[in-house]
């Protein structure tokens, strides 16, 4: 049988209008649902859901957290529900389904469509995002050596005019 994991991103109202989409769409699939410790005992009353897998970490779900658990995980899909129809603000989940081997990975939007994700476009996304962080910093940091220079300057003249 093949194995589809469903990361659970989203509350779990929402997973109620999803579940039966995915598994429409899906019907072959044995259903693991990863969730937060404290969404087992939610994620117990779905009969779709085949196994309940728990992330061991308080924090949300990341890419830079290190997850020996991971590295044995091997899925034929995942999916990333998202609590929009774009999937804006879910970035993060999205860049840690990349950490688990899966053959296809995909969205699943406010009103139960499914997306498939180009994974070469996620991490050029990625590298985008990382360039744009980089290149912000760089200039707030140029940017504030002339301010901390002048605005004593300024702030001084400001003083003797008053």
């Amino acid at each position: 049988m093949k194995k589809l994991l469903i990361i659970r991103s989203v509350p779990i109202q929402q997973l109620d209008n999803n579940l039966p989409e995915i598994r429409k769409e899906f019907p072959d699939h044995e259903i693991t649902l990863l969730t937060h410790s404290h969404g087992i005992k939610l994620a117990e009353k779905y009969n779709e859901v085949n196994k309940i897998m728990v992330y061991p970490f308080k924090a949300k779900f990341s890419p830079r957290i290190k997850w020996a658990e991971l590295d044995t995980m091997s899925y034929d899909i995942v999916i990333v529900p998202v609590a929009n129809l774009t999937g804006a603000g879910f970035f993060n989940v999205l860049l840690f389904s990349l950490k688990i081997r899966a053959k296809e990975i995909y969205m699943c939007n406010l009103v139960s469509k499914i997306v498939k994700i180009n994974k070469s476009k996620l991490i050029a996304k990625s590298i985008f995002h990382g360039f744009w962080m980089f290149l912000s910093s760089i200039v707030t940091i140029v940017l504030s050596i002339p301010l901390t220079l002048i605005l004593p300057l300024i702030l001084k003249k400001l003083e003797k005019n008053s």
